[in-house]
């Protein structure tokens, strides 16, 4: 049981919180900011209105969208020198030093990384898919130039002498310098990555170097960062039903079902030769959303659901048949 549901009007379906009142909502928001919850507005997110600048409140509102968002600040950096607990704000950054002892949490490219790239394509250029593999002897992010050992290995795509046209074709993009009587290729890659500036673009690079772990802290004890232990959720949605509880019978009503407990509603999406997709963890929960949120039949539901072929196909098409009316979805 979710330990907020013990609120009256709260119900929890897939880790998220659906509110049926208003005054429901009020005794939430209030309780979660108690235990230490951030919560977002959507309705006045920044970001909302720069993906969905045309979707309005109104429509969010019938729509179904979450339209509160809660979530815990308690995953921290522990750096692997000092042991001391520090901020996440760019500790995956190369060079990133950490602010108690000093010591780098995080080299992106060491001695002996192996980088598999492409050169950046100009106007111009032939575009085609190109690309090689070297060996970093170490990244200068200061000047923004990457150093490699000389031998070019294959890449994905190129093989053999194939790799060695692609490097010597691509001539204006790296340079050869000797430092210390080894000589070394010299190619453009700025910190951060700019396509303006960089002459390759990179598609894998390992291994690096980690001087620190994620955790999550709560109360003073230390949890791994996808600890099953810790004892809250980190997010929650928060949905106010009361805009279109209760849902009537649809030809896509089954889709509603379906994406509330985070399964996909596509037929196709899934394995076609009968392996389980749904378990009961999945129609417990939608259950709960066809007993609260719908005016289906329940009862119809629990003579049908649970003896339902339990591959993504066969529940999509059960689910839609049986509240879809004359809808049904045609075998995959």
């Amino acid at each position: 049981m979710n330990m907020f549901e013990h609120i009256d009007g709260v119900i929890a379906i897939s880790g998220d919180l659906y509110v049926k009142t208003p005054e429901a909502l009020e005794v939430l928001l209030a309780e979660l900011r108690t235990t230490g919850y951030q919560i977002d507005n959507l309705r006045e997110s920044d970001l909302r209105k720069r993906l969905h600048a045309d979707v309005d409140v109104e429509m969010m509102e019938k729509n179904g969208w979450s339209l509160w968002y809660a979530h815990l600040d308690v995953r921290r950096g522990k750096c692997g020198s000092c042991n001391g607990l520090i901020s996440v704000a760019g500790i995956c950054c190369h060079g990133h030093q950490c602010e108690l002892c000093g010591a780098v949490t995080y080299y992106k490219v060491i001695d002996g990384s192996m980088v598999r790239f492409s050169f950046v394509q100009r106007d111009g250029d032939e575009h085609g898919m190109a690309d090689i593999t070297m060996k970093a002897q170490r990244w200068d992010t200061e000047a923004g130039y990457l150093y490699l050992y000389p031998e070019i290995h294959d890449g994905l795509w190129l093989r053999d002498k194939q790799t060695k046209r692609y490097f010597e074709a691509n001539r204006d993009k790296w340079e050869e310098v000797t430092e210390d009587g080894q000589r070394l290729i010299r190619v453009r890659y700025p910190e951060p990555w700019d396509y303006e500036v960089s002459a390759i673009n990179p598609s894998e690079i390992h291994p690096h170097s980690w001087n620190h772990k994620i955790v999550l802290v709560w109360e003073g004890k230390e949890y791994d960062e996808y600890s099953r232990d810790f004892p809250l959720p980190k997010s929650i949605s928060i949905y106010e039903t009361w805009h279109w509880a209760p849902l009537e019978r649809s030809p896509r009503l089954h889709e509603r079902i379906i994406h509330a407990i985070g399964m996909v509603s596509d037929c196709g999406y899934y394995y076609q030769d009968g392996q389980p997709a749904f378990y009961d963890l999945h129609l417990e929960n939608m259950r709960r959303f066809v007993e609260h949120f719908t005016e289906l039949d329940l009862e119809e539901w629990d003579r049908v659901i649970p003896r339902t072929d339990r591959s993504g196909p066969g529940m999509i098409r059960a689910i839609a048949q049986l509240f879809g009316a004359s809808f049904s979805i045609p075998a995959q």
